[in-house]
């Protein structure tokens, strides 16, 4: 048989977590646990299917404010304060799953179309770093290039200074030598 209401160390066992964490949680998300006529907290299938759902949103990664909205939704109805064996309804299981399985259906197109986007942009982006690539590629080219030109301009232009003014200190020289060997020559002769 079937176990139908279960103590709060039972419950915490069912979904596997401590009984200090059910007690946190009725009391930061104004979870209205039942209780029976002792005082102690009582859970049925909704209130595990509920917790069951808290720990879901939790894994999906939902702040305890957002668990609390969606636990409590604001009504435009007075809630009536419960009655000492008054057992509260929460939406059933099916309703829980039904929300929850919009959820996922909505995070699944949101990540299709999130998905396209980006794949679309992917390929203009690529296009656009590519070119900018390029053109910075070519630009820095033409820069090395340009340099190493005027580099070898202003060593030809060194090296044929270089030439130059040797062979004009060679033309000096033999000048030289020519007007010294003609005075040698006329010194020779007994010319003076």
């Amino acid at each position: 048989m079937e176990k139908t209401h279960y103590t709060i160390s039972e419950a915490a066992k069912e979904v596997h977590v401590d009984p200090h964490v059910l007690r946190y949680w009725e009391e930061e998300l104004s979870l209205a646990i039942p209780r029976n006529p002792l005082g102690h907290r009582v859970y049925g299938k909704k209130e595990l299917a509920l917790l069951r759902q808290i720990i879901q949103w939790k894994k999906e990664g939902l702040s305890l404010k957002e668990i609390e909205n969606k636990c409590n939704p604001v009504s435009t109805l007075p809630t009536p304060a419960p009655h000492n064996n008054q057992i509260l309804q929460y939406p059933s299981e099916k309703a829980i799953v039904t929300e929850d399985f919009k959820m996922q259906q909505f995070k699944k197109i949101l990540g299709r179309i999130v998905t396209e986007a980006i794949q679309e942009n992917s390929n203009e982006l690529t296009t656009d770093i590519a070119s900018n690539v390029a053109t910075s590629v070519t630009k820095e080219l033409d820069y090395l290039f340009r340099e190493k030109e005027e580099a070898d301009e202003k060593r030809f232009r060194h090296l044929d200074e270089t030439i130059r003014s040797y062979q004009k200190a060679r033309q000096e020289a033999a000048a030289a030598e020519m007007t010294e060997n003609k005075s040698k020559n006329r010194h020779f002769f007994g010319k003076k």
